[in-house]
């Protein structure tokens, strides 16, 4: 068994991971105040898509509804339960299609969708779209994982975190887009906190550094803030070519929360009790932009990332995070 934290991950010829676990529901019957006949001035699917959580039978996919993700409502003026359609096909044409249905997305969870789809054969290649109001997403790819009997020949990865938006662009996820490997595994670091650095040399690691690109907003603190920028980050359309290239298996440092936290302390020695506040909304905004399976929905400011983790018969591996 190996574990994996947050900054550590095991790499090698022939390590794998598989998730395994008891598949939720996400949605109920739909809400009386569903809003039936959504409209949108242009596309809600800004922020692209993702699979992530693979097993042998299926894998999550997500999105999120955000015609203009850079404000702070995301340009979602109706803000009411909506359904979006969902497809899984065979091909990356989606003309064999073997799995559809429709979804909520909750104003309470930023209009994210968390589609856990089963029902898949083994190891294999779909791809999947998501449709509302005659919009259509972009396709993306996802692939489920071998059985856990299976031996395959080998698995092949990138490991990656510490995105920095700030201090450089994003092109090596283009390369990894473009590469034939079977998913990514991010160990954190997705967005960073800080507020906008402002123009002109700063200090990075104790030399003097300029911004490449700059964060929009303050500080973030509050949920809004939070989920703007996740979706500053999601704009970037070479992080969005990863996400649609292969499935996503991801874990949180301290970055989505704040700089060097841990437990119910920071490192501006704010009360145990307001702090707790400000990593409650820092982890729902995380499950809103990740493609996580219910049973990663946080429990008040606890993430509940910890999953067991198979890819055949190469490995066990299970993925926490101890913050």
């Amino acid at each position: 068994m190996v574990f994996l934290k947050r900054r550590h991950v095991l790499a090698g010829l022939g390590v794998g991971l598989l998730l395994s676990g008891r598949i939720r529901a996400l949605h109920a019957a739909n809400p009386r105040n569903l809003d039936e006949k959504p409209r949108f001035d242009t596309s809600p699917f800004q922020l692209g898509v993702a699979s992530g959580d693979p097993s042998p039978d299926g894998f999550v996919i997500w999105t999120r509804l955000a015609p203009r993700p850079l404000s702070l409502d995301a340009g979602m003026t109706h803000n009411r339960p909506m359904l979006v359609n969902w497809e899984i096909a065979e091909d990356e044409h989606l003309s064999h299609i073997v799995r559809k249905g429709q979804a909520l997305a909750h104003p309470e969870l930023a209009h994210s969708v968390h589609v856990e789809v089963t029902g898949l054969k083994p190891d294999r290649p779909y791809w999947y779209c998501f449709h509302i109001a005659g919009y259509d997403s972009m396709v993306g790819c996802g692939h489920t994982f071998p059985l856990p009997g299976a031996s395959p020949a080998r698995v092949r990865f990138a490991a990656a975190g510490c995105q920095h938006y700030e201090e450089g662009y994003y092109t090596a996820w283009r390369n990894i887009a473009n590469e034939p490997i079977d998913f990514v595994f991010h160990y954190g670091d997705y967005i960073y906190e800080g507020g906008d650095r402002k123009d002109g040399m700063h200090k990075l690691n104790g030399r003097p550094f300029r911004a490449l690109r700059r964060h929009i907003g303050p500080e973030c603190y509050s949920l809004d803030e939070y989920r703007r920028r996740y979706a500053q980050y999601k704009t970037d359309q070479d992080l969005q070519a990863a996400h649609a290239a292969v499935p996503w298996i991801v874990t949180l440092d301290d970055h989505e929360v704040d700089n060097n936290w841990a437990g119910d302390s920071d490192q501006d020695g704010t009360p145990p009790d307001i702090f707790r506040l400000r990593r409650e909304v820092a982890m729902q905004a995380y499950y809103e932009h990740m493609p996580l399976r219910l049973t990663s929905l946080p429990d008040g400011s606890h993430m509940q990332v910890y999953r067991n983790l198979r890819y055949g018969d190469l490995m066990n591996t299970f993925v926490l995070d101890t913050r």
